[in-house]
C-alpha cells in the first residue's frame, strides 16, 4: 500500500506462492485498509495478464454456439447477477455476448463438463 495519502496498491503475490510467510495477511488488511481510506485500490501481481485473459476470452467467443452453451448457468440456479455464458437474443441491437465469473467458492460459475 502506498504511504502519504497516495493512490493504494495492493499486491497479491502472496495469494501465488506456497509460503505465506504472512503475506496474505498483509494484502488482506491492505484491501481493507484502502477501502476504508479511499473507497477503492489498484491490484499488481494478480496471476494472469491482461494479454492472456484477452487471449482466452477471444477463444471463447470463436467457439460455436453450441459449446459456448455449455457454460451457461444452470437451470434453478440462483446468484447474485446472471453467471455463466448468456447469448443475445436473435431480436437484441446489440449482438454482444457475455461471461460473467465469480469467485469459484461461491459455487455460481458453471463450467463445461
Amino acid at each position: 500500500m502506498a504511504a502519504g495519502g497516495a493512490f493504494p496498491v495492493v499486491d497479491l503475490a502472496p495469494f501465488f506462492t506456497e509460503d505465506d510467510s504472512g503475506g496474505r495477511a498483509h494484502a488482506t488488511e491492505a484491501v481493507l485498509e484502502a477501502c476504508r481510506t479511499h473507497g477503492c485500490f489498484s491490484v499488481v501481481n494478480h496471476g494472469p495478464s491482461s494479454w492472456r485473459a484477452l487471449e482466452l476470452s477471444a477463444a471463447f467467443f470463436a467457439l460455436p454456439v453450441d459449446e459456448k452453451v455449455r457454460a451457461r448457468q444452470a437451470e434453478g440456479t440462483v446468484a447474485p447477477v446472471p453467471a455463466g455464458y448468456a447469448p443475445q437474443p436473435a431480436h437484441s441491437a446489440d449482438k454482444l455476448e457475455t461471461i460473467l465469473m465469480f469467485d469459484p467458492k461461491l459455487g455460481f460459475n458453471e463450467y463445461p463438463p
